[in-house]
């Protein structure tokens, strides 16, 4: 008996397999996080791309019409390809300054998926002289995990791009 416990405490031939065994979950659990960072970093830059991508391209103009402003949006969503556009939201804000005060006004506004731009006002404050305007975009999306919520849970992405116009001193927005 003595030697059989002997024979069983010298053997190491599956200490491999126990050493993989107790491993594997944290190798898993790395692995799967690397994955989530990863993507939410992606996502990120995506949401600034998109941001500014929309800015950009309203602050090209003198004046957008309702139809391009749903073509600027339309743009924005594709710059956020491959992750699912369901899940973002687009609120744009033309700020302008009053000729005389120099006080920040809110021109018009438009939305995608209920985007808004609750304090773009006090963003706006001392961004542009009077007379002139801004244009403030804020892109948000609701990122959720590829793999299950125990490693990251649901996570917001924001980013406001606020650009002056190029051509004009304010960007004229679509009609009601």
């Amino acid at each position: 008996m003595l030697r059989l416990i002997r024979h069983i405490a010298g053997d190491r031939r599956g200490n491999a397999t126990v050493d993989f065994a107790f491993l594997l979950p944290m190798m898993l659990m790395l692995f799967i996080g690397v994955v989530e960072v990863t993507n939410l970093l992606r996502l990120d830059r995506k949401v600034v791309a998109a941001a500014q991508t929309a800015a950009d391209l309203i602050t090209q103009e003198r004046e957008v019409s309702a139809a391009q402003i749903t073509d600027i949006l339309r743009a924005s969503e594709l710059v956020l390809e491959p992750f699912e556009t369901a899940n973002h939201s687009v609120g744009i804000v033309a700020v302008r300054y009053d000729e005389d005060t120099g006080a920040a006004t809110v021109d018009w506004q438009q939305s995608k998926n209920g985007g808004t731009i609750p304090d773009a006002l006090t963003l706006a404050q001392n961004m542009g002289p009077p007379g002139e305007g801004i244009v403030i975009v804020r892109v948000s999306y609701n990122y959720s995990p590829v793999f299950f919520e125990f490693v990251m849970g649901q996570t917001s992405v924001e980013e406001t791009s606020i650009m002056r116009p190029r051509r004009s001193q304010f960007v004229e927005g679509p009609g009601p």
